[in-house]
């Protein structure tokens, strides 16, 4: 029973890492173009003014644009560029958490049945309520600038030089480097999503065969029954909690292709797990870019299930 559960793990794997791949790979070349070029710019000169709204200054729209349109070690890479504060590192970690690498994670939940664009409004409206919200509580506790409060700088961050000049800075780069970025950026994409899938399919596969994910879904009833889903899920739930929005999906495609999960549990598990997803890597990435790993990890699962028991709420009526 083991090694056919093995085999069956890596099939699915594999399956799941294809459905995958073929959602992700188009769209992280097409984004690591679009990061060069002038309507990048343009987008993020646009938005820089709105960062006071968080008590932020300027220069914070460089990582929280890079984010949008990426991932979370894009995020970093775009902090180091600049000397934030803890305060300002932490409300840029919590917006660019809700709502961060918005083309592939849109894309990948309209591939599994989520209703992508309401998820990616709901994504919007949270970044600018978790800006504004933590804004408030770093202020408070962090030594930061109330929302609103922060003079505008007397120089645009993206005519500093190294970003929006030609000095091969965060934005700029010829196209040998920008070929290398997308080729080691897929390769590292392949690499990682088989180095996860692998293991957690085969992992789910002996706990369906054990009937361990029931064991734990009666443990961990009253989380369901508080969220407002079934428990069939919790173990989707716990996967993108743990793992990512990415790996979630995939466990939730394959839930889907043994026993669908109703419309209702399908769009409270996006309301959740695009609030918090891959809460332990992110939080430890971001507290090495200097925010508070506490604010971050505490806040993001209190306001996952906030919201969460919220949007249940407006479902049953």
């Amino acid at each position: 029973m083991i090694s056919q559960a093995i085999k069956d793990g890596i099939i699915k794997a594999l399956r799941t890492a294809l459905m995958l791949l073929k959602i992700m790979i188009p769209i992280y070349v097409g984004v690591t173009l679009l990061r060069h070029t002038a309507f990048f710019f343009w987008l993020a000169e646009k938005i820089e003014p709105a960062m006071r709204l968080f008590g932020l200054p300027g220069e914070a729209v460089v990582p929280i644009v890079v984010g949008a349109f990426s991932d979370e070690y894009a995020t970093v890479a775009a902090m180091g560029g600049f000397s934030f504060n803890m305060a300002q590192a932490t409300i840029i970690a919590m917006v660019v958490l809700a709502f961060h690498g918005l083309p592939v994670e849109t894309a990948i939940t309209r591939k599994i049945g989520m209703p992508s664009l309401r998820i990616a409004l709901f994504r919007f409206g949270l970044a600018v309520l978790t800006g504004v919200i933590v804004s408030l509580l770093a202020a408070l506790f962090l030594g930061g600038n109330m929302p609103g409060t922060l003079s505008p700088p007397g120089e645009s961050a993206l005519s500093a030089p190294g970003i929006y000049s030609g000095a091969g800075g965060v934005f700029d780069a010829g196209w040998g480097l920008m070929f290398q970025e997308m080729i080691l950026g897929v390769l590292n994409t392949i690499f990682i999503i088989l180095r996860v899938l692998i293991p957690l399919m085969i992992a789910i596969e002996l706990m369906m065969k054990y009937r361990v994910i029931e064991a734990i879904a009666n443990k961990l009833g009253f989380f369901c029954r508080l969220l407002g889903i079934g428990k069939d899920a919790l173990l989707p739930l716990l996967v993108g909690l743990f793992l990512g929005v990415t790996f979630g999906a995939g466990a939730i495609a394959e839930m889907n292709r043994v026993r669908p999960l109703p419309k209702k549990d399908m769009a409270l598990l996006g309301v959740f797990l695009f609030s918090c997803h891959g809460i332990f890597e992110a939080t430890y990435l971001f507290a090495l870019a200097g925010a508070n790993a506490i604010f971050v990890s505490v806040l993001r699962l209190a306001i996952a299930i906030g919201v969460t028991i919220a949007a249940r709420f407006v479902l049953r009526n």
